[in-house]
Formats: structure tokens, C-alpha cells, sequence
């Protein structure tokens, strides 16, 4: 699928070089050196820097090899008679190589590495070495016997141990004999040439003896391998090794036809796999191949034919296994001769010198075939274009859609809107029309626009397009030194000259000819302004994307416009606002043209793959393989993109068939196109009746979008469920089952009750449409969800129907819905059906029902079977929503759901419910349970309790409270119970509710009260003076410790210790760590507690010791805190008992205390804590191999509980 396209020309013209036989090209200083026949002449930059007369030493001879020796300065010339001339620093030095019997066939190459040369005529085969000695001498006419013996192998080994077909291999001393046709030799010219690594060297010589021309291989040291002629197949003198493969091609004479080629293995075996696209028509004149060569890299093949006095240059290229005729270049008739041969240094440039002095250094790049114009692949095929619509339908090569015969080999094409434009061999320009459904060309109906201009004839046409504004063509020609673009017709017009023009084409968006210069220079041709520059190249690919420029160099880079974006595409394509490219990792990659920045989608592909072909109008991009193969992909981004185009025309159907088709998710249509989707529901509903397609649309859209999916399944099954027309329905049914059961709950029942409805509809097989209807929703729930959902309509005919549509086994259900369908009363078997469902709140309804039916009688069964329900499935409270406060059985459910509440210990909640049921007794005894005295009470009064009664269970709770020692419920209790004030306040006052005491004491009878306040007052200032005079002692070693802790680290950061452990911690760490395991877990809990053990000891020294002396100092705070609230009701009851001083002097004492634990905190639980504000260990805490601080920090911070700072707001004493 591949062009040639002619990029950097050089030529000049130089007179002296007339009449010239050989030349040869420095590799590294690009000197020429140019044979005629008296003398060598040198050029250097176009011009002849020097010329060495060699008449007295040539002596007329041919030359038949010329080459610098890269080694030094020396140019060898190898003479057809045996003889080499030397020529260094203008001197001629004359060597005898070998003894030449026939002057006139005689042929020399070197190999690669210019040491060893091969010189030959018809008879001998010399081998030289780099001193021009030979080493060998062998003559061309052999018996077997004097074949090398080498290993067979597969298309290497000998012809008579071959596989051929049905012939099988030949036997012993079997001779192939062939019919002798009288094939006239054009030539009898020896030829020689080595394969590309310099191990083999092949000679094509011309038996006098036999008349037939011989291919005999030799390896290097000159043993014969191989003789290719064994068959007899009539060969021309020329031919060429394929580099890096093992094939020959040779030139085949035919009788009466053309000269051909074929591929040979080294064996004389044809290679059947590759094809030769041929003319289909035959010249009146007989074409003879004079030449052929590969270029470096074996892509393009290179012959000179001669056909009377005409000669051309033709470039062959292998795609899909068949070689075709790709470039053309036809030399005009006055030119006595060509010689060309392909660059050592560059694969792709080929050197050609006329017999005028013409010289050409030409680059040859395949090329995309694909024309934006048109979008289609042309492939240029001999004699005719092959045109693909590769997005439209993949046709392998070297089939095709439909092919364009031009009934003469094609020297150049180009495409415009609707129409392909082709020179041909003689001189035409002919158009080919597409036609009216923009698809195929009408080859039949050709127009000749254009006899070409002389002198555009007398070069090489390198590019060719067509200007629309001006309906003419424009050509671009190498000639004569110079390179010309004209316009071409019956006012030829030259619109530019200059030199090293690299690149021709047709801006779309303006329709201006534009030129590109191999210095990398761009022009508009029209306005004769520069566009841009880049670096320079030999070659260049050009899209365009909107007004920019997209260029793809022979050196792999892309531009955009002047800028770099890419160095590593092996080939590029354009759609859109993207470029696609594929590096030399085998990646595909997209770059935004705006941004020139690669965008995220990237895609593996396989090794050697190109771009052939993309459209904007489908996501669609067709690959070839290295192997000939194409494939067609579809990036992620242009599916979504033609799916985001769907959407928007509103063609939902044709997207989701897409999505499907793609595997994008469905759910993409409701998160690109939101509230619309459901708006436009009837658009899409009434445009199909692929249910299952919808169905897959509405999974996807309620697995992703919860809510709205709903919202969406809710709105389609209104939809069908409206619809009148009974087939429509009938087909869009399973849809209408799928949006029920996808909502959120799934709506079982509803869909079973829709299949009830619909099938009374349903004019013919009811029983298929039950059977369809309930086995799609079987997909959806599990069959013995469905199964129960089926006895929840009470319907068994129907639930033998799901059974049955769910693949129930029969052996399970059947005994069940027999024995169901025996019960006649209609209540006891939805009872029944109920309890096969486990539905058991159903069934204490259906029960409840039963207890309140008119022909139940006086039994209490039903009644036994809803308790044994409530109390086996654990359904108290939610019987308890079955019922009304005014129904029969509302006070049992009551008394039952207390029962239960007794036996967990939940003594309010069953006290209420016993209140409900009207049993006071367990009320009143669950209250005294609770020790809510409050409660016991207010139940009381709700009940009327006798007094007496209520007085009994008081006292009870009394007695409970005293002994868990809750003195402030005990005083209520005792006022319930109706106990003495003195007893009331005692409690009170040992429950340090002062304010409580003060208002139950008697008037007069305030002696005990005033006893009891004293003495609390006098044990609180005890107390406060000894927590004052602790918190100093703890506060004073707390500085101590953190000193001791910032010492230690400082004489570690000045290296004056090793460890951050003290004497002590060492000795601990130790013992901690004796006997037991680093990796259990047992260890572990162990280590902990041992911790929170050290945590709660002051003993000093310790690990833990300022953790310990945080947690006692913190005690104060809220020991201090709780002592306030109590001297707030402790204080004015002192004062109204006429206990002044004692009041004063401990609020002095408080207030006192209070402001030095304010004062305090800031210093012990800082705002800001630095290195010994940090409690524990210093080993547990810090890192010592850390940098590169001298000081390690820890890597993780715990905050401790006991750096937490306790509230320092405390409660107000009044007086």
C-alpha cells in the first residue's frame, strides 16, 4: 500500500563529462570521479577541481570498475583486459591483475568492505585481495564434482535433493532435460557481483561451448556452491542480490516477448510467493533489461531497459508478495548513455549521470498511498492504479475496490476533488472522472487534457498537481542542472527556477501551490511568500488540518507548522484536529494539531504496522503489517467521538447499537446526554422494537446511575404499560418486566401482576407468552425469591407457572402447592401459603384475621399459632404494628412484647408496656427493678395504686438504692415511702447535696445538718492543703525530669554518647525484653499494659516518670473542679447556719488553689511543646540513624493522653 515519492534532487550539468563510461562517489567527502577515455576527471561541490590524463595508459580499454579506496587517497580503475590503474595524487600507477583472454565480456566488483575483488570473464574467475593480488584463480566450467559439499537445507541445498511437488526428488545421476528453445543472447557480457555480507560472490557467464549463459555461485574463497542453470532457464547477463535475504534476481530472456525477471533462491529454486506485476499490454518494441540493482535496504528495486533507442529508469517495490512499478523515469532519445547505481551512504538516494554530463543524485521514499482529497488509497501498479476506500470496505492486496487502466506506464499521479490525474509514458496527461456516488472512477471514459511540454520531457518529473483556480496542471522538473515548476498546456509558463526544491502539493485551504525547499524553507508558490521553515530534510510527507501544516521528514520527525513535536513516527495520518502517528516502540499515539501535545489514548499494535488509511466520517483506521495484512482498529476516542454524534442528532438507536457493538457501556448515553435521555424516552422507544437492546441500555444505566437509572426504568414502564396496542406491547413486554425489576426496590410483584393482566390480552399461545414472560424474570431473581413472590399474589396456578418457567425441581414444589390447593377456607390457605413463604408478619396478619372471623368459635388456636410465631421468629415489636389500641389482641401483644423485654433486663420499657397491658402488679414490679423511683410514681398515679401498695414497693427500692449506694435516689425513695426528715436529709448530707438537705430539714431541726456542713468543710481544707503542697512537689520534678531528658539529647547531638538510653532505661529496656517474643502478639499486649503500668508509678528515674506526674498533676484539675461544684451549695449553707469565718476562710483556700493550677498550666502542658516536653523515653520516641539533623526527629508523632491539658475553667464560689 505503499507510493515512491522523488524528494531531494541534485543535479548539475557539466560538458566535460560528456561521452563519460563510469563514475564514482566518495562516501565521506562526496568527490566524483568521472571515467571517460582519455581522461579521470574530479569534481568537488559541481565543479571540476581536477583532471588527470590516462590516454598512454588506458590504451582505449573499458573500464569496468571505478572506486576510492575510503582507506586513503586512491582511486582504482579496473580495466577490462586484467589491468588496474591506481591513481593517487594525480600520478597513475599501472598493475597486472590477471591474464584476460576476452576483453569484451570481462566484469570486476569489490565488496562492501572494499577488501577482496572479484574480476571475471566468460572463462576464469579471479579473487584479489586489497593489494590487488590475486588469490585465487577458478575456472567457470566445472564438473559436479568440483562442488563444495555443503549442508542442505531448505531452498540452499542441492537441486537433486529438492521437494518438487509431484515430481518428487530427482534420483541418482537423473538429469533434467528441457525442451532448447532458440533464445537469442542480447548480451554476452559476464557479470559479477557480491551478496551484501561479502561471503558469496555470483558469476553470470556465457558458455560459447553450450551457447547458454551459466549463474554459478562461489563463497569467498572462491569454492564453487552452486550452478543455477541446471534447468536450462534462458538468463540475461543481469542480475542482483536482495540485501539481508538470500534471493537473486535475475533478468529471464523470453522468446518473442519482453525480458522478465525472477527470484531465485541460491539453489535455482523460484520463490512462488512473490508476484511481478507486468504491463498488460505489450510494447511493439521488445524491452531489453540492461541493469538491475537493489538499493541498501532491499525495499526498492532499480532496473534500466532499453527499447530501440529509448531508455528508462524503473523503480520496483515489493507490497503483499508482489512486486509492481511504482516511478517511471524515461530518458530522452538523444542520450548515448545511463549510468547510475544506488548510494553506499544514503539506502534511499540513487546516482545517475547521463552520457550528456547530467548528473543526478535523486532520493526515493515509499510513501503513504492514501489522498486526502478523495479519501482513498491509490496505488500505483505498473500500468494502473488500484484504488481502495479502506474505511469503507478492507479489500487485501493486491485485490482492490476497482482499478483505473491507463493503457501506458504511469511516470506520476495526482488526485483533486472527484478526479485522479496521471502522466503517462508517452507524455500524456489523462483524467479520470469519479462517479456520481463519489466511489468509483471511469476508467473507460478518460479525458487527454495535455501533450506535455519538451522540456519537461528532457528530466525528471518530480511532482505533478492540479490548480484548480486556474483548471491547469503544474509540473515539477529536474534538468539540466536546474530544477523548473511550470505550468503546463497550450501556454506554457515557467513559474519558478531554482535549486534543491524537496516537496510540491496543493493547499485545500486556500488552493495555493505551495513548494518546500531541502533546506527546509516552505513557499507559498502564488503570493511568492515564505510560510515557515524547518530543518532540512531529503524527504517530506505533508497533511494539512485546518490551515496548519503537518509534515512527516525522512529522518522520522513531525512539525506542525515550524515546530517539533514528535522525532521517533515511522508513519503518520490525519483526522480531524489529531494526527496519528506510530513510534518505533510499535505505540499508536494521537497529538492535538492545536497544542501539539500527545494526548493520554495510546494503543500497542504490531511490530512494523503503518498507517494506511483514516476517515472523519467513521472511526475506522486501517493498519498494514509488516507481513502485507491489513487490519482495521477503532481507537477508543473516535468510537466515542461517533457516539457523542449519534447522540446529539438525536439517533439513539443507531448509538446504542454502536455502544453494543463497541462494548462501550450503555450507561455513557445517560452520562453524557443527563435529563435528556429520559425526556427524549418516547423518541427511542417508538423508533424500535429491539427490546433486548433497550433491556441492555437500562441495565447499564441502573448499575452505574442508581437514581436516575430508577428514574429512567420507572418512566419506560409507565411508558409500555400505557400502551394500547396489544402486539407493540406484547414485543416490547420483556422490556417493560426488565425496567420493573431493575428499579430500586425491584417491583417482583408488579411484574407478576402485569404478566396476570396481559395475558388476558394475548389472543393466541398464552400458555408460551406466561412461559417467555416469567423466564426473563427469572435473569433477575433468584427462583426461590420469585417462587415466593409468585404464592404472594396467592395465585397458585401462577406459581406453579414460575416454578415451572425457573426450572424448580418439581419434586420440591408440587407436594406443597397439592397440599395448599386441599385447604378450602380462602384466609387459612393464604395463612398457610404464608408460612411456606416464611413470610411471617404476613402470617400474623392473616392469623389475626382468622382470631377475629365470626366462625372461629371459642377456640384459642389461631391465637396459640400467632404466640408461638411472636415467640419463635422474635416478631414482638413488629406484631405490636399489626394491631390497634382498640383491637382484641392489642393488651396480649403488649403483656408479650414485656415478657420479653423482662427477660432481656429492660426493666423501664417493660414497665410501660405492662401499663399497657394492665398488669399493674409486674409494672410496679419492674419499676422497683429499674430503681427509677421517679417512674414508680408517675405509673402509680396513671394506675391509682392504693398508697399502701405504692408504699410496699418503695421501701423495697429503698433497701435496693441504699445498697448500691445512690443516696440522692434513696432520698426519694424514703419520701415515697414516707420515712422521717431527719432520715431524708441524713441521706442527703451523705450524698453532699447540701442545697437538697436545706430544703427537706424541719424548722428548728437544723442541729444535724449544721454538724454535718462543719465537718465536710473542715475534711475539704484538709484536703485542699495537701493537694497544694503535692502538685508543688510533682510540679518541681516534672522540671527536673524534662532538664535531665533536654540534657541527654544535647550531649547526643555533640556525639558525647552514643545512645539516647539512660542507665536506667537501658537496664529496663532489657528486662522488658527477656523471654519474650518480638512477633507475638501475646508480646505485644503484654509490652502495653507494662507500659500503662510504668505510666501510673512515680518512682523516680523511671521510663514513664513525667507520663506519671502528667497523669497525677492533671487528677488535681478535675479533683479541683468537682470540689468547687460541691462548695458552691456547701458555702451559703455555712453562711445561713451562721458560719462565717469557716465559709470565708476555705473560699480563701480554694480561690487560692485555683489560681496556681491556672497559673500552672501553661507551663506543663505548653502550647508549643519542644524536644523534653515530649514524655517517654527518649529511645521510644526518637530515631538515631536519621539525617541529616543532629538532633533525630520522630518520623511519627503519638499524641498521648496524658499531654492533653485538662480543663483550667473551674466553677465560681459566691458568698
Amino acid at each position: 500500500m505503499k507510493n515512491l515519492q522523488i524528494g531531494r534532487v541534485k543535479t548539475f550539468e557539466e560538458t566535460k563529462l560528456a561521452g563519460c563510461d563510469l563514475f564514482a562517489v566518495h562516501p565521506i567527502l562526496e568527490t566524483i570521479a568521472v571515467s571517460t577515455q582519455n581522461e579521470l576527471i574530479l569534481l568537488e561541490n559541481k565543479v571540476v577541481s581536477s583532471t588527470i590524463n590516462w590516454s598512454n595508459e588506458r590504451h582505449g580499454v573499458q573500464v569496468i570498475s571505478l572506486a576510492f579506496r575510503t582507506d586513503g587517497d586512491q582511486i582504482v580503475a579496473i580495466l577490462a583486459d586484467g589491468r588496474a590503474l591506481v591513481i593517487e595524487d594525480g600520478s597513475v600507477m599501472e598493475l597486472e591483475v590477471a591474464e584476460i583472454a576476452n576483453s569484451t565480456v570481462t566484469a570486476a566488483e569489490w565488496t562492501g568492505d572494499e577488501q577482496t575483488l572479484a574480476l571475471a570473464d566468460n572463462e576464469t574467475l579471479y579473487l584479489a585481495d586489497s593489494s590487488l593480488v590475486p588469490f585465487v584463480v577458478r575456472p567457470l566450467n566445472f564438473a559436479e564434482s568440483d562442488r563444495k559439499s555443503v549442508p542442505v537445507n531448505v531452498g540452499w541445498g542441492s537441486e537433486s535433493t529438492q521437494f518438487r511437488g509431484s515430481a518428487g526428488k530427482l534420483k541418482p545421476g537423473e538429469k533434467i532435460e528441457k525442451e532448447r528453445e532458440d533464445v537469442e543472447q542480447v548480451s554476452k557480457q559476464t557479470s559479477v557481483h557480491w551478496r551484501w555480507d561479502g561471503e558469496i560472490v555470483a558469476v553470470s557467464h556465457y558458455s560459447e561451448q553450450s551457447k547458454i549463459r551459466n549463474l554459478t555461485i562461489f563463497d569467498k574463497n572462491g569454492e564453487i556452491l552452486n550452478n543455477m542453470n541446471i534447468r536450462n532457464i534462458y538468463l540475461s547477463h543481469c542480475f542482483a542480490h536482495k540485501p539481508n535475504a538470500n534471493l537473486l534476481c535475475s533478468a529471464v530472456l523470453e522468446q518473442g516477448s519482453d525480458d522478465r525477471i525472477v527470484f531465485y533462491e541460491r539453489n535455482g529454486e523460484t520463490r512462488n510467493s512473490y508476484v511481478v506485476k507486468w504491463p498488460t499490454t505489450q510494447n511493439e518494441n521488445k524491452r531489453v533489461i540492461d541493469k538491475i540493482e537493489w538499493n541498501s535496504t532491499g525495499n526498492i528495486l532499480a532496473m534500466l531497459t532499453v527499447s530501440e533507442n529509448s531508455r528508462r529508469l524503473e523503480f520496483w517495490h515489493l507490497s503483499n508478495y508482489e512486486f509492481t512499478r511504482k516511478l517511471c523515469w524515461r530518458f530522452p532519445e538523444s542520450e548515448s548513455s545511463v549510468i547510475w547505481k544506488w548510494s553506499t551512504v544514503d539506502s534511499q538516494n540513487l546516482e545517475v549521470l547521463l552520457g550528456s554530463g547530467q548528473f543526478f543524485s535523486v532520493h526515493i521514499n515509499p510513501v503513504s498511498s492514501f489522498s486526502d482529497a478523495i479519501s482513498q488509497n491509490v496505488v500505483v501498479a505498473t500500468d494502473e492504479l488500484r484504488m481502495y476506500s479502506l474505511c469503507r470496505r478492507v479489500v487485501p492486496p493486491p485485490m482492490c475496490d476497482h482499478s483505473i487502466r491507463c493503457l501506458s506506464d504511469i511516470v506520476a499521479y495526482t488526485t483533486s476533488p472527484r478526479h485522479v490525474h496521471v502522466i503517462t509514458e508517452d507524455w500524456k496527461i489523462i483524467s479520470f472522472s469519479q462517479d456520481s456516488d463519489d466511489y468509483k472512477f471511469d476508467s473507460e471514459h478518460a479525458s487527454i487534457d495535455e501533450v506535455l511540454h519538451e522540456e519537461v520531457t528532457d528530466g525528471i518529473i518530480c511532482g505533478f498537481v492540479y490548480d484548480e483556480p486556474t483548471e491547469s496542471f503544474i509540473i515539477w522538473v529536474a534538468s539540466h542542472g536546474k530544477h523548473i515548476i511550470c505550468r503546463v498546456g497550450a501556454n506554457f509558463e515557467k513559474l519558478m527556477e531554482g535549486d534543491n526544491i524537496g516537496w510540491m502539493g496543493v493547499n485545500p485551504q486556500n488552493s495555493h501551490i505551495e513548494v518546500a525547499f531541502n533546506d527546509g524553507k516552505f513557499l507559498d508558490l502564488t503570493t511568492k511568500e515564505e510560510i515557515f521553515k524547518i530543518e532540512e530534510f531529503g524527504s517530506v510527507e505533508v497533511h494539512f488540518i485546518q490551515n496548519r501544516h503537518v509534515i512527516l521528514a525522512d529522518n522520522s520527525t513531525i512539525f506542525i507548522g515550524s515546530s517539533k513535536v514528535s522525532q521517533d513516527a515511522a508513519s503518520i495520518m490525519t483526522r480531524g484536529n489529531d494526527i496519528l502517528l506510530i513510534d518505533f516502540d510499535n505505540k499508536l499515539r494521537f497529538v492535538d494539531v492545536e497544542s501539539g501535545k500527545t494526548l493520554e489514548d495510546i494503543r500497542d499494535v504490531e511490530a512494523g504496522s503503518e498507517l494506511v488509511a483514516c476517515d472523519s466520517g467513521s472511526a475506522n483506521v486501517i493498519l498494514q503489517a509488516a507481513r502485507g495484512n491489513l487490519e482495521t482498529i477503532q481507537p477508543r476516542r473516535y468510537v466515542m467521538a461517533q457516539t457523542r454524534e449519534y447522540l446529539d442528532k438525536k439517533q439513539y438507536i443507531q448509538s446504542f447499537k454502536w455502544m453494543k457493538k463497541h462494548r462501550v457501556d450503555m450507561s455513557y448515553a445517560m452520562k453524557y446526554k443527563g435529563e435528556e435521555l429520559e425526556n427524549d424516552m418516547e423518541i427511542w422507544l417508538a423508533s424500535t422494537n429491539d427490546s433486548q437492546l433497550l433491556e441492555q441500555l437500562l441495565v447499564s444505566c441502573t448499575e452505574v446511575f442508581e437514581l436516575e437509572g430508577s428514574s429512567l426504568c420507572l418512566s419506560v414502564a409507565r411508558f409500555i404499560s400505557d400502551i394500547e396496542d396489544v402486539e407493540r406491547k406484547t414485543k416490547m413486554f420483556p422490556l417493560l418486566l426488565t425496567a420493573l425489576l431493575r428499579l430500586k426496590p425491584s417491583k417482583i410483584n408488579e411484574c407478576l401482576k402485569e404478566v396476570q393482566e396481559h395475558v388476558e390480552k394475548v389472543v393466541d399461545r398464552k400458555d408460551v407468552f406466561t412461559r417467555h414472560s416469567l423466564h426473563h424474570i427469572s435473569f433477575f431473581v433468584p427462583a426461590k425469591e420469585l417462587f415466593n413472590c409468585a404464592l404472594s399474589t396467592y395465585d397458585l396456578k401462577l406459581a406453579q407457572q414460575v416454578a415451572e418457567a425457573s426450572n424448580y425441581d418439581p419434586k420440591e414444589y408440587l407436594p406443597v402447592l397439592n397440599k395448599l390447593n386441599r385447604i378450602g377456607c380462602t384466609l387459612e390457605r393464604q395463612y398457610r401459603i404464608n408460612v411456606v413463604r416464611d413470610a411471617w408478619i404476613d402470617a400474623i396478619r392473616s392469623l389475626l384475621v382468622l382470631d377475629s372471623s365470626e366462625d372461629r368459635g371459642s377456640e384459642e388456636a389461631w391465637w396459640n399459632d400467632i404466640k408461638d410465631i411472636i415467640q419463635r421468629e422474635g416478631l414482638h415489636q413488629k406484631a405490636l404494628t399489626l394491631v390497634n389500641p382498640g383491637d382484641k389482641r392489642y393488651k396480649e401483644c403488649c403483656e408479650l412484647y414485656a415478657i420479653e423485654l423482662e427477660r432481656k433486663v429492660h426493666w423501664r420499657e417493660a414497665a410501660l408496656f405492662f401499663e399497657l397491658s394492665g398488669n399493674t402488679e409486674k409494672t410496679l414490679k419492674c419499676w422497683e427493678m429499674s430503681r427509677d423511683v421517679d417512674g414508680l410514681a408517675a405509673s402509680a398515679r396513671r394506675l391509682a395504686v392504693d398508697s399502701g401498695k405504692l408504699k410496699i414497693h418503695a421501701i423495697k427500692m429503698s433497701t435496693t438504692l441504699r445498697e448500691a449506694r445512690q443516696p440522692k435516689e434513696l432520698a426519694k425513695a424514703l419520701k415515697l415511702a414516707g420515712s422521717s426528715r431527719n432520715q431524708i436529709v441524713q441521706v442527703l448530707c451523705d450524698a453532699f447535696e447540701w442545697t437538697e438537705a436545706s430544703r427537706e430539714v424541719e424548722v428548728g431541726k437544723e442541729e444535724s445538718l449544721k454538724i454535718a456542713a462543719v465537718s465536710r468543710n473542715e475534711q475539704i481544707l484538709v484536703d485542699l492543703e495537701r493537694r497544694q503542697t503535692e502538685f508543688e512537689k510533682y510540679k518541681k520534678r516534672l522540671i527536673v525530669v524534662r532538664e535531665n531528658k533536654l540534657k541527654r539529647v544535647e550531649q547526643f547531638a555533640a556525639g558525647e554518647v552514643d545512645d539516647l538510653r539512660d542507665d536506667i532505661s537501658v537496664i529496663s529496656s532489657i528486662s522488658s525484653r527477656s523471654g519474650s517474643s518480638k512477633v507475638s502478639m501475646a508480646s505485644t499486649v503484654r509490652r502495653k499494659k507494662q507500659i500503662e503500668k510504668k505510666k501510673s508509678s512515680l518512682k523516680e528515674g523511671g521510663e514513664y516518670e513525667d507520663s506519671a506526674l502528667l497523669n497525677v498533676l492533671a487528677e488535681n484539675y478535675k479533683w479541683l473542679e468537682n470540689i468547687g461544684n460541691e462548695l458552691s451549695q456547701l458555702i451559703p449553707l455555712l453562711m445561713t447556719t451562721g458560719h462565717f469565718t469557716e465559709a470565708l476562710k476555705i473560699k480563701s483556700v480554694y480561690d487560692e488553689f485555683v489560681l496556681k493550677l491556672q497559673k500552672s498550666k501553661a507551663s506543663i502542658w505548653p502550647e508549643n511543646l519542644s524536644i523534653q516536653q515530649l514524655p517517654g523515653p527518649l529511645y521510644a520516641l526518637f530515631d538515631p540513624n536519621q539525617e541529616p539533623s543532629p538532633i533525630p526527629m520522630p518520623p511519627i508523632f503519638r499524641l498521648e493522653p496524658e499531654l492533653v491539658a485538662p480543663s483550667g475553667s473551674f466553677p465560681s464560689v459566691f458568698l
